[in-house]
């Protein structure tokens, strides 16, 4: 992930709509075009839109299926207003197959793809003023309890390190929709109430205070985007994060905030903190105590990757885990990458800066066949008694099975005609 966003969806901030009145808002425009420019400046592959507005089921999630998304503001009287995106198939796929893996209720009913969806299409057109490259995925959160779109975060994470795409999150969402008599909606103090609170919780990145709120309360303030605010929090749990909140209004009754978060991955975090205080110091970090409880309590095969100048560094890393954790793993391999790889001498202090950091941590092994690989999703090891040889997933260059399997054989000294077996794995990319 390369950053989030909660951005609001007003249809009158677009000047065909609002004809004039938009100008009443000018701190949400600069805040829009602001959140927008960092996304022209990062350049996502994908950008993830989680809208209220696209069909919401009370008991699941939706996904927008297709091929292409294509929305206007014509029920704004404004069709000229328009947006057209490829959708990301590949990311849906992957989030579609770990929500199965969760059991999380999940709809891509094509019945529904093509219903309009300002949620999406209004912060879009402000991002397309900036920067069009760029495919799509689009997720309706729903009724269901915080836990499970907490858990449709985490999901969204988790699809994204799989298949190693640079993705932008940006969770859609008005705030209370009861700011004033003579809004549209009317007035609760409820409303202004709940708007200082939430505005206050994304300057902060409090990302719990989302889930603290009783559920009258949030009737009564009438809200929309909170559910996609938690998706979002979930998303972002293996992050250090860093808000840029960049404004909030409610001149029509409706409040309106964006944010945008700049966000650091843990893992190639911790690789970068451990090598660079191994070449500087001689020493070893101990593990932090910041970290995410799954780093702190789960084992597996990890790799780190270094390059510089775009170009292999040094690359280690353990197929089965050699320690009790994530976090040790990711310590000791950072240094055997920087220091101890053989075709590449040790990283010295003056290069600290110029590295780029990247963790592979292994899902378990299982056995398979040639016909069950796919060479984006799947890692190959083959082996033939004590020689192994392992290949990462989603490798530039390797785009086959079979060229997977050639590789994997060369690296563990395996000959044509002999016998060897194949498993494969799955890992989930962390970068920096």
């Amino acid at each position: 992930m390369l950053s989030a966003y909660i951005m609001p969806h007003a249809p009158i901030s677009r000047p065909l709509v609002g004809r004039g009145e938009e100008k009443k808002i000018q701190n949400t425009l600069d805040g829009y075009r602001a959140a927008s420019a960092k996304i022209a400046k990062e350049q996502p592959e994908t950008i993830i839109v989680i809208s209220p507005h696209n069909v919401m089921y009370r008991d699941a999630f939706y996904i927008s299926p297709g091929d292409v998304y294509t929305d206007s503001l014509a029920a704004f009287r404004c069709p000229e207003e328009k947006v057209r995106h490829e959708y990301d198939t590949e990311l849906i796929d992957e989030i579609l197959l770990l929500c199965a893996q969760e059991d999380l209720p999940v709809s891509t009913d094509p019945r529904y793809a093509g219903e309009p969806d300002h949620g999406t299409c209004v912060p879009l057109l402000f991002v397309d003023e900036q920067y069009r490259d760029y495919k799509v995925v689009r997720i309706a959160p729903s009724l269901l309890p915080n836990e499970d779109l907490l858990k449709m975060g985490r999901v969204l994470e988790r699809a994204i390190a799989h298949v190693g795409r640079k993705v932008s999150i940006l969770a859609s969402g008005d705030l209370s929709h009861k700011l004033t008599q003579d809004g549209p909606y009317g007035f609760a103090k409820e409303g202004p109430e709940f708007d200082r609170q939430v505005t206050e919780q994304m300057k902060r990145a409090d990302f719990k205070g989302f889930l603290e709120y009783d559920p009258r309360f949030l009737d009564r303030a009438a809200e929309c985007g909170l559910p996609g605010f938690i998706i979002l929090s979930g998303a972002l749990e293996n992050c250090i994060v860093q808000p840029h909140f960049h404004s909030y209004e409610g001149p029509f009754g409706v409040g309106y905030a964006v944010c945008d978060f700049d966000i650091e991955d843990y893992c190639p975090h911790l690789a970068q903190e451990s090598l660079e205080a191994y070449v500087r110091d001689g020493r070893k970090i101990e593990i932090p105590e910041n970290l995410p409880d799954w780093m702190l309590k789960d084992k597996a095969g990890v790799f780190v990757s270094l390059h510089k100048n775009g170009e292999l560094r040094g690359c280690i890393g353990t197929i089965s885990p050699w320690t009790d954790s994530v976090a040790q793993e990711i310590i000791e391999l950072a240094i055997e990458a920087g220091t101890r790889d053989p075709r590449f001498p040790a990283v010295r202090p003056d290069e600290l800066g110029e590295l780029e950091y990247s963790v592979d941590v292994l899902s378990p092994s299982e056995p398979c066949e040639m016909k069950d690989l796919d060479a984006r999703r799947y890692g190959v090891i083959v082996t033939n008694g004590y020689r192994r040889g392992l290949l990462l997933p989603n490798l530039e260059g390797v785009d086959t099975p079979a060229q997977q399997i050639y590789i994997s054989l060369q690296k563990a000294g395996i000959r044509a005609g002999e016998d060897y077996q194949i498993e494969r794995f799955t890992v989930e990319r962390h970068c920096r």
